[in-house]
């Protein structure tokens, strides 16, 4: 049976990726999708693939730290599907990949606008319609960097930290309307850019996991579309961590070492 049934849903990012993944998973479960994202050519493809599988989908061009762009989304899903039942809080961008001593302000500023403004902005887009509707549904994605230090990553980090703080104090002000806000953490994902980067560079980090692999983005679509769906009634302020045991584990060296091995091994063979 569908989990989402005649749900409206806008997912910010959703071009490609996680959000694209999202999208697609949400309009299989017989949601209607709002595809937000700032680049035009692949939200009308992510729109084409939901219809070519029979869904039902909308692009909408949108900056989301922008708050004139983020207007505009919500009301033309307001105007052409009527409600808005869920809001993926999925865009967003990495850091400088520097030292804190030297990034740069409008750096820090721009990881700020798009990851932790982005949200609130869209959030906050959302609220009026979802307490006239009786609720909704918003999930932040976040990330295991939100839950811990990483060298080099204090401006992407300290965005992804904030939305957790975010997404409380949002379920805090808004359950009274009937409106749900929870965060998932996910590790790293096989993604185009992780194809790009030399296995060896990231192997370390699959070794954490007690997989010895990262996410495929269909993984951590499941964990939005839970949290997202009716079947998450009863929850709200919680942190779903889908990093695969990650930030549960203290790994050992030979558990690094063999599980460096291990995600090489599949890289060589091609399981990747």
């Amino acid at each position: 049976m569908e989990r989402l049934p005649g749900k409206v849903a806008i997912i910010t990012g959703a071009g490609q990726g996680l959000g694209r993944s999202t999208a697609l998973r949400f309009a299989a479960e017989g949601a209607r999708v709002v595809v937000a994202d700032v680049n035009c050519k692949t939200a009308h493809n992510t729109v084409t693939d939901i219809k070519s599988a029979g869904g039902d989908a909308i692009a909408v061009i949108a900056d989301v730290s922008v708050s004139d762009d983020v207007e505009k989304m919500v009301a033309v899903t307001l105007a052409d599907y009527g409600r808005v039942d869920i809001l993926v809080n999925n865009a967003a961008m990495f850091g400088s990949g520097k030292h804190i001593a030297e990034i740069e302000e409008d750096e820090w500023d721009q990881v700020m606008r798009v990851n932790l403004k982005g949200p609130f902005l869209c959030s906050k887009a959302v609220v009026s319609p979802m307490r006239a509707q009786g609720g909704g549904s918003i999930v932040f994605v976040s990330s295991m960097s939100g839950v811990v230090a990483n060298e080099r990553q204090a401006d992407y980090n300290t965005s992804k930290h904030g939305l957790i703080g975010l997404a409380r104090c949002m379920a805090q002000d808004c359950g009274e309307y009937g409106i749900r806000a929870n965060v998932v953490c996910p590790t790293g994902m096989n993604s185009p850019m992780m194809a790009r980067t030399p296995a060896a560079n990231v192997a370390p980090y699959a070794a954490m996991t007690m997989f010895s692999r990262f996410a495929e983005p269909e993984e951590v679509a499941s964990a939005i579309l839970f949290l997202a769906s009716d079947e998450a009634s009863y929850i709200t302020a919680a942190v779903l961590m889908v990093d695969g045991g990650a930030t549960g584990i203290q790994p050992s060296g030979r558990q690094l070492k063999e599980g460096a091995a291990k995600f090489l091994r599949r890289v060589e063979s091609g399981a990747l």
